[in-house]
């Protein structure tokens, strides 16, 4: 890590909740899970959230990102145990490949409920937040391709679940309509800042 790269939020919370972490990922490999499969049964949780929030019921499918988004807290970690720290090449993929469709599925879900309910504009802030939490990881895997780190920008994917969790917990569809347009603003505007970070370090 670089010495004058600031520590990114999502890498304190991994530093924050390690023990909590490595303790539940030890337990998920003891009763026969596998990293991967832990990954695919987090993203299929994300099938629920998606009819809960097409359906209105708000809170539930609230609940339910708390309880599935943290399954990609343990994969990783659970991969690295079985690895001796070095993970698999395969399982990053399959990982940030099933983030991309679980993002797209709860913001789906509220993109049907708008629509359904006639809320064209807020539909469209739907489209942005996707396009928005798209570009980011696309950004910086890009980025990454030329080896520059592209741990940067004010909202990545935990900053975007918190905003969007928080909206959804309080069950009104203002609320989470408002945690729409907060994480299409500042996810584009994070994929811009990646964006103007490679303009500044690459020919």
């Amino acid at each position: 890590m670089s010495e004058n790269r600031k520590i990114t939020f999502t890498e304190k919370c991994r530093k924050w909740f390690k023990g909590f972490g490595d303790s539940a990922a030890s337990f998920l490999l003891k009763i026969g899970l596998t990293a991967n499969a832990v990954t695919i049964l987090g993203c299929l949780g994300h099938v629920g959230a998606c009819w809960l929030a097409y359906k209105g019921m708000f809170t539930w499918a609230g609940v339910l990102l708390i309880v599935f988004a943290v399954f990609d807290f343990f994969d990783g970690t659970m991969s690295r145990m079985v690895t001796n720290g070095k993970g698999t090449r395969f399982g990053a993929v399959l990982d940030s490949t099933t983030d991309r469709y679980a993002e797209f599925l709860i913001f789906g879900g509220i993109l049907l409920y708008n629509a359904a309910h006639g809320q064209i504009i807020w539909a469209a802030v739907c489209i942005a937040a996707m396009m928005g939490s798209s570009l980011v990881p696309y950004t910086r895997a890009k980025g990454e391709i030329y080896g520059l780190d592209m741990r940067l920008g004010i909202m990545s994917r935990l900053e975007r679940y918190i905003v969007l969790v928080a909206g959804l917990l309080i069950g009104l569809p203002l609320s989470v309509n408002i945690a729409m347009v907060i994480i299409a603003v500042f996810a584009n505007i994070t994929a811009v800042q990646r964006l103007l970070h490679m303009k500044k370090n690459l020919d």
